[in-house]
This record gives structure tokens, sequence and C-alpha cells, in this order.
């Protein structure tokens, strides 16, 4: 089961009722294809960089999910065939990377000696 972030834009003119009809609704097609919603953030309403089927404002939803692959595919057809949406997206969810790189040693301008040098987490010799 991998994990996946889900964010929704809703129709602004929405209440809170019907904002919890749909979050409810998304819940329900996770959990048909073995989900589950781990998380739901409500972001509220903001202004649209540009307009989405003719709104400029919408209402934010922001879900964490784990599922099988085939509930993206679910998702996303759901996301195009409910008018309440104006948009949605899903993105796998990768853990954090634990490891920092070794930065490689780098001359200074004047030539003299060694640039400083990323060792450990994020310390500089």
């Amino acid at each position: 089961m991998n994990s996946y972030e889900v964010i929704v834009i809703l129709d602004p003119a929405l209440t809170e009722a019907a904002v919890e009809a749909e979050v409810s609704a998304i819940r329900e097609v996770v959990a048909k294809k073995g989900g589950e919603v781990q998380e739901v953030q409500k972001w509220g309403k903001k202004r649209l960089a540009y307009e989405i089927k003719k709104r400029r404002d919408g209402q934010y939803v922001l879900m964490q999910i784990r599922g099988a692959a085939g509930v993206v595919a679910d998702l996303e057809r759901y996301f195009r065939i409910t008018e309440a949406i104006l948009k949605g997206i899903v993105v796998r969810a990768e853990a954090p990377r634990k490891s920092r790189y070794q930065a490689k040693p780098q001359r200074s301008r004047e030539g003299t000696g060694l640039a400083a040098q990323e060792v450990g987490h994020g310390e500089f010799q």
C-alpha cells in the first residue's frame, strides 16, 4: 500500500455541510478500493491564481491516504465527474531522505585553499 496526498479545490459557494459531504464521498471512493484516509486538513477559502471553471476563489482540502495504485484512477475519475470539485490532484508521498550528500571540495577564488565543505548533518568544516 502506498501513501498519497490528495489536494482538492472545491466550489467556493459550498456550505460547510456540503464540503463535509464531499470529503465523506471521497472517503467512500477510497474505502471501496481498500484504502484508508489518514488525515484531512481543511485550508478554507483562498484566491486562485487563475480562473478555474469561471471561479476566482476555491475551498482547499488536503487529504493523506493509503491505498493501492487503483485508488488513484478512481479518485481522478471522481474528480472529473463531480461538479463541486473545481480541481483535484493525487500525488504519491515519499518518505524524506535520511542521508545527506557529501559536497566535493572546491577551490576558493583566491586559489589559496579549499572552500567550506559540508560534512555530516549540514555542518560545515
